[in-house]
């Protein structure tokens, strides 16, 4: 799927995005390995590991103001219940659940690639720091608002 084809869809909704957002989600969604794999023939590629950095704060921000926002729970329970929100496990369920095709966008090396049919075999913990990545670059591009609102969407909607 497409760069531009993914963040037109929900929870995004981003259409007619200038080439500098193009590059910053082509970075959100280019995994270490295919990274590494186009260095080593001479391409210069990023991946997303400065923007998961980001978007992974991101994130425990949004999930931490909501859980403190609403409810009277102690340090503790409060903690237990930004774990398991923010957990690789449920990121990554969530995300799929959500039709968010991570999968099928995410440069990937050939290490992460089914032999047989080329298509992405992608683990719940590269799911899960990509869609942080692409939070991440949401972050810098529209700021904490619209990051927030993604979260909410995808995970605090019911809560």
């Amino acid at each position: 799927m497409a760069i531009r084809e993914f963040m037109a869809a929900p929870p995004f909704n981003k259409r007619d995005l200038p080439d500098n957002e193009i590059e910053m989600f082509d970075a959100a969604l280019t995994h270490d390995s295919y990274a590494n794999e186009e260095t080593s023939r001479n391409h210069t590629k990023m991946s997303n590991e400065r923007l998961e950095f980001l978007g992974d704060a991101v994130m425990e921000l949004a999930v931490r103001e909501f859980i403190y926002r609403n409810t009277e729970l102690n340090e503790g329970a409060m903690t237990e219940i930004k774990n398991s929100i923010v957990c690789n496990r449920n990121i990554s369920a969530q995300v799929t659940k959500a039709g968010m095709d991570i999968d099928g966008s995410l440069l990937v090396g050939e290490g992460h690639r089914e032999k047989r049919t080329g298509n992405n075999v992608v683990e719940e913990s590269m799911r899960a720091d990509a869609f942080e990545a692409v939070l991440g670059a949401v972050y810098v591009l529209y700021g904490a608002d619209e990051a927030k609102r993604i979260v909410h969407e995808v995970f605090l909607r019911g809560r």
